[in-house]
């Protein structure tokens, strides 16, 4: 099972290791800074397309990101 806390958690701290504001972030995946906020606090999760473009910004994997161990 998905854990979004932990998830939201670990996608702030990428946002913040590469230097982005959340309206930052927001401007690159063309999202609201709302959807941002809503990842980071665990209330919702961004959908494929958009893990994958945060995999390829982040240079992580959308399991890491996902926190799934393989």
């Amino acid at each position: 099972m998905l854990n979004y806390q932990k998830i939201g958690t670990y996608l702030k701290h990428k946002r913040k290791e590469h230097h982005y504001s959340q309206s930052d972030l927001a401007q690159i995946l063309f999202v609201s800074r709302q959807v941002i906020s809503n990842w980071e606090r665990g209330k919702s999760l961004p959908n494929y397309e958009l893990l994958f473009c945060l995999s390829s910004l982040y240079h992580v994997s959308i399991l890491e990101i996902l926190q799934i161990e393989s």
